[in-house]
């Protein structure tokens, strides 16, 4: 599935300071057919109100893994995997977004609180970021931008910031106050998206341009915001989000449990239950999960055992 990636030498030292990297010609287009093929029928329209500025929207995507398995197992992937992070990575989530041209916003300025929203704020995650279809941003545009994190590091959210706006809105909740779904994403969205911030961030703004078979490699603390759509000669733009997490990432029973006071609030079901069906208590590995001890051995990128790329 990998389309005899060539990882530049620099690759490793840019993606350890910048903590974002595009990775060109990674995936075959033979993988990205069978991606959009099977993205069809796997998105929907959200029902997360937090995720009403995509048109379609699907978490846990291909959770048999039999789609992705090719790609998890590559051996030269693993290699890769390997050599960027220096530790064994574990597969946890596959995203579907999907933008209609003109009208969809997706997210503004953010970070994963949903998709890392169940481990401890200072453990290790990340994210591959694939378009499929090619992005041109000086022309349709639609694709992703980022902030270096040797810019701006996103940490803040993950562990100040994130943590009080739930707090808040769980003492809200306890005292029978009301939370319109205006102010819920004021709360969310606002720390990073006020004038001032969006202004700070949009001078040190990444938007790439990729072609099929490209991808964005980027840990969790990138603060990041989709790129609408323009319109031009395609309707819409689909991406496919794949999330692992460290090995040594621990179940946070209070940040995963508190995903679910916007939707009780708001009476809004979630984009999905991951969170909840962990099956863990406060502080167990994340890899112990018996949710995921099923597939555990295709999710776990092991070492290859071979010496591996070299960068």
């Amino acid at each position: 599935m990998l389309n005899n990636f060539k990882p530049d030498s620099t690759l490793h030292k840019a993606y350890k300071i910048d903590g974002a990297v595009v990775l060109r010609g990674l995936l075959s287009h033979d993988f990205i057919s069978v991606i959009q093929e099977h993205f069809q029928h796997l998105v929907s329209s959200p029902t997360d109100k937090y995720q009403s500025g995509f048109s379609r929207v699907g978490y846990d995507l291909f959770e048999d893994l039999d789609i992705l398995n090719p790609l998890l197992s590559n051996p030269d992937f693993r290699d890769l995997m390997f050599a960027l992070h220096e530790e064994e990575l574990i597969f946890t989530q596959a995203l579907g977004f999907e933008l209609l041209a003109n009208s969809s916003s997706g997210f503004p300025w953010h970070i994963g609180t949903q998709s890392f929203g169940f481990q401890r704020a200072e453990d290790f995650g990340c994210t591959i970021w694939i378009p499929l279809v090619n992005i041109n941003p000086k022309g349709k545009r639609g694709g992703m931008k980022y902030v270096k994190r040797s810019d701006i590091s996103g940490e803040f959210m993950y562990q100040s910031v994130d943590p009080k706006v739930f707090e808040i809105l769980e003492k809200r909740e306890a005292e029978g106050e009301e939370v319109s779904v205006e102010e819920y994403k004021m709360l969310r969205d606002g720390p990073l998206n006020d004038p001032g911030m969006s202004q700070i961030l949009g001078s040190y703004e990444v938007e790439p341009e990729l072609a099929l078979g490209d991808a964005i490699l980027f840990d969790k603390n990138i603060i990041h915001s989709s790129v609408p759509l323009l319109s031009h000669d395609t309707d819409s733009r689909q991406a496919l989000a794949i999330r692992f997490i460290s090995p040594n990432s621990r179940f946070d029973h209070q940040r995963a449990n508190r995903l679910e006071i916007p939707r009780r609030m708001l009476d809004f079901r979630g984009p999905t239950s991951f969170h909840l069906t962990l099956g863990l208590e406060d502080g167990q590995l994340l890899k112990d999960s018996p949710k995921l001890a099923p597939t555990l051995e295709k999710r776990w990128l092991v070492r290859p055992e071979s010496e591996g790329f070299k960068i």
